[in-house]
């Protein structure tokens, strides 16, 4: 089968161990394997096999579940799921269990410590595929820490492999930033070693880590860097990734091959947008099909496969294989209220024909709301016809079933917004460092000097590229999916032109350059806004929504540390960002999530915390503050 299978070796058992990770039995990994080119390969599918338990996938969707997306399913009675949606976890929560990744994590770092000496041995496996075999083991421990980091905040950062239970394994955490530098280091060092996507045509074209897949999370790394840790450099290095994964789809056939046809024909100019820009995405009428279907979908840079996606069945599903079967979670009224322009994700006139409001929310009955269960993933068929109306939608048939989709970790909306995103941002710093320039020509009593307004002038080209930009893309993204083809975000609301002047009257002339410069500055947050709605519209239930918002959220904090542990930082923590408690505010309907809002006024509050087996065979980890008791107290502080 084209899927990687659950790879259990031979007398390789998996043993729980006293702390972070689960290790191998050390006899059989030094003295009978690593001999073979297919030994390797084994070791690197077992890797990414760790990842596709039910356990694992029931996390990537649980860990970001404290958004505006979903709520729990009460039925359940599900008291861990329960502490997580009232914010209010405790250090016995099962879902703070991060030894999963861990061992995915020491599985890399054997095959890393390994792979080499198999190259002496087996003279058919040549320094290619080792070098292929590094980035992928590479890139998959980035991905787990990357994980682990905005869910832990401060997790240990294991580079070496436990081969033996008589190794030290008291590791202690390091701060964010020097994880993340980490991993961007050992990405960039990678990129270059996998395969082009472009050369596969199997499973492993979104299976494994090619090229675009690397590009893809090293762009979301440095968008997480730039926004949280406040390097602003790493905004321009999220946007290089993302147009190196644009070139490269131009530079393939993917183009010329798209599900459903050429956009043209359908999509109008928007349609020619997606040409140029170098992007393939499904066509609306065909955007089911990302998600309902089996095997890899052309739109995904990388997927995690599946032969068996139970766990997402018992995450989603409302009927999966019996009638009386309950989802652990509802999509919440934020993203499937018609109607409401104010609290509504889909609700708002622009977005009445979204087709991502029919195939992923959507289920009434008449003028019904019946229930609102995730469709996206796991419904069996797209809608045949989209009705104008979603409450006319009783035409449409929708089956649901248990089949092997995969769970996408990337695909190319995902980064035709990270870009959007970036570029925003870009923009703002551009007007933020040239604010002086703004007010020198404001003060000046005469006219200014043509090389002053000159220089304004460029400014105020820079921040319009960058915003233009921005809105291009994200109204690429929404005009792919609407029936009616309008195009709801105007790029030339942020864009200024910036006439020739003749030298004649430069106050004049500077003037309309300060107004133009303010108009910008003050759009620019609201493209900020409209490029997270979209992105909450495109990628919404996949595992995206609670982190965007943590970025929005430290892109408008002050005082943030993030080179220091949260249980060794001093002083007062920084206040996270109340337009981002408003945001999670939305989906509790009683008390209008004020007492939800009410426990999270600082950054530790965004973490989960460590689970208590951990820290008592640990001494090194330091607990999340919030989440000490008098036992944890004792033995941090």
């Amino acid at each position: 089968m084209k899927k990687i299978a659950s790879i259990i070796l031979a007398g390789l058992t998996m043993v729980s161990c006293v702390d972070t990770v689960l290790l191998p039995d050390n006899k059989t990994v030094e003295e009978d394997f690593w001999q073979t080119k297919e030994d390797v390969a084994m070791m690197v599918n077992g890797a990414y096999a760790g990842l596709a338990t039910a356990d694992m996938q029931q996390r990537f969707i649980i860990w970001t579940s404290r958004s505006d997306e979903l709520n729990v399913n009460s039925t359940l009675n599900n008291s861990n799921l329960n502490q997580i949606y009232s914010a209010n976890m405790q250090t016995t929560n099962t879902y703070n269990n991060w030894n999963q990744l861990y061992s995915v994590i020491n599985n890399c770092n054997l095959v890393l410590s390994k792979s080499e000496e198999v190259m002496s041995i087996d003279p058919n496996y040549l320094e290619g595929d080792h070098l292929n075999n590094v980035g992928q083991m590479k890139a998959l421990r980035a991905l787990c820490y990357f994980y682990l980091v905005r869910v832990f905040r401060d997790v240990p950062l294991v580079l070496e492999p436990y081969k033996q239970s008589s190794q030290e394994m008291n590791i202690p955490q390091s701060a964010p930033s020097i994880v993340i530098d980490q991993l961007i280091a050992d990405l960039e060092e990678v990129k270059g070693y996998t395969l082009s996507s472009q050369t596969l045509t199997d499973w492993k074209r979104c299976g494994y880590f090619t090229r675009d897949g690397i590009l893809a999370l090293l762009a979301d790394i440095y968008l997480w860097k730039a926004s949280v840790l406040g390097d602003e450099s790493s905004y321009d290095k999220c946007i290089a990734c993302c147009d190196a994964i644009r070139k490269n789809r131009m530079n393939s056939s993917f183009g010329n091959n798209r599900p459903g046809g050429g956009f043209g024909g359908d999509m109008g100019t928007a349609g020619a947008g997606l040409d140029d820009d170098g992007y393939g995405l499904n066509p609306y009428y065909n955007y089911y099909n990302v998600f309902a279907q089996q095997g890899n979908n052309q739109e995904s840079l990388l997927e995690l496969q599946y032969t068996d996606n139970t766990a997402l069945c018992n995450v989603y599903f409302k009927t999966a294989n019996t009638a009386n079967a309950q989802p652990m979670f509802y999509t919440n009224t934020v993203y499937s209220k018609i109607g409401d322009a104010e609290n509504s994700i889909f609700g708002h006139a622009d977005y009445k024909y979204d087709v991502r409001g029919f195939e992923s929310v959507y289920s009434f009955t008449g003028d019904v709301e019946t229930g609102f269960t995730v469709r996206k993933f796991v419904a069996q068929q797209g809608l045949a016809v989209m009705n104008q109306d979603p409450k006319n939608e009783t035409t449409a048939t929708r089956g649901y079933t248990q089949f092997d989709q995969n769970w996408i970790f990337y695909r190319i909306s995902d980064v035709m917004l990270m870009k959007a995103e970036a570029l925003v941002q870009k923009g703002a710093l551009i007007a933020k460092a040239n604010e002086n320039l703004v007010k020198e020509v404001e003060a000046d009593s005469v006219a200014p000097s043509l090389e002053l307004v000159n220089q304004l002038r460029d400014v105020n080209l820079q921040v319009s590229a960058c915003n233009v930009a921005a809105a291009r893309l994200t109204q690429i993204v929404a005009t792919r999916a609407r029936k009616d083809e309008k195009a709801v975000i105007d790029s030339t609301k942020y864009s200024v032109i910036a006439d020739e002047f003749d030298g004649v009257d430069l106050a004049a002339f500077a003037r309309t350059q300060i107004s133009s410069f303010n108009s910008l500055s003050t759009t620019a947050e609201q493209l900020e806004i409209e490029v997270m709605n979209e992105r909450a519209r495109e990628l919404c239930f996949e595992g995206k929504r609670w982190f965007d918002m943590l970025r929005y959220n430290y892109r408008h904090m002050t005082g943030v540390n993030y080179d220091v542990i949260l249980g060794r930082q001093g002083g007062g923590f920084a206040k996270n960002y109340p337009e981002m408690l408003k945001l999670i505010a939305r989906k509790y309907t009683s008390g209008g999530g004020s007492g939800v809002t009410s426990k999270m006024p600082t950054e530790p509050y965004l973490y989960m915390p460590i689970l208590m087996s951990e820290m008592e065979v640990n001494p090194e980890l330091v607990q999340n503050p919030v989440y000490t008791d008098g036992e944890t107290m004792d033995k941090n502080y």
